[in-house]
């Protein structure tokens, strides 16, 4: 499997914005935890499979444009499902 490529646009006191691209071929971004509460803004849309940190998969499907959130703490890698380019852009609220 290959590495999510990420891109830090802003990153100060209070936010870092990164923005996630999985190539076709099922990239992910690797086994991480979040410091902070975080916002997930799907630029493509597209279908990964979540790898929790006691092992266990869930299949996430994002739409393009429908944000949704998550807390600090959560510990997953998450991979692109084989076969279509998939982008979005994730936003990190330090408190």
């Amino acid at each position: 499997m290959t590495a999510a490529q990420s891109v830090v646009s802003v990153d100060n006191d209070e936010i870092r914005v990164t923005t996630w691209t999985f190539d076709v071929r099922g990239a992910a971004t690797g086994r991480h935890r979040h410091e902070f509460d975080y916002l997930v803004v799907p630029v493509t849309g597209g279908t990964f499979v979540v790898t929790g940190a006691d092992g266990s998969t869930r299949e996430m499907v994002q739409i393009a444009g429908s944000p949704y959130l998550g807390v600090a703490g959560t510990t997953h890698d998450v991979a692109n499902t084989p076969g279509r380019e998939a982008v979005f852009v994730e936003i990190e609220l330090k408190h």
